[in-house]
């Protein structure tokens, strides 16, 4: 049974652009209705949902894809984002301060989303179906 590999990138893209909305729109949204403080998706366990999604995605799909194209591109890029974020996972805002975790945050999934993008242009290419 083939399995087409665009699934993994949209995937991750998707989650990729929803850790994004979520960094951008969370001090937006807290300084417009700040009665959305309790709301779960405005607190930063949300991200972290988020990442440990995206990570575990990103290395399935890209293997795959990279596997079948051979791009070392796409693999540093997406290696790049995940070791961003993971860097997000251990220092935190506390840490890093909320300017700089957005800033990281941002980067990361720029890289995650861009590495998925060029993955699924080259596995339409080359055929990627998981075997």
């Amino acid at each position: 049974m083939n399995i087409p590999n665009h699934f993994g990138d949209t995937l991750a893209i998707s989650l990729s652009a929803l850790c994004s909305i979520h960094c951008l729109a969370t001090p937006v949204l807290l300084t417009l209705v700040p009665s959305l403080t309790g709301l779960v998706l405005l607190d930063e366990g949300f991200h972290r949902w988020l990442v440990l999604a995206v990570v575990p995605c990103s290395i399935l799909s890209l293997g795959l894809g990279c596997r079948k194209h051979q791009s070392i591109s796409v693999l540093l890029y997406g290696i790049i984002g995940i070791v961003l974020m993971l860097t997000l996972l251990v220092f935190d805002h506390e840490v890093l301060g909320e300017t700089m975790e957005r800033a990281v945050s941002l980067l990361a999934s720029l890289f995650i989303a861009g590495a998925h993008w060029q993955n699924y242009r080259l596995c339409q290419q080359y055929d990627c179906s998981c075997d």
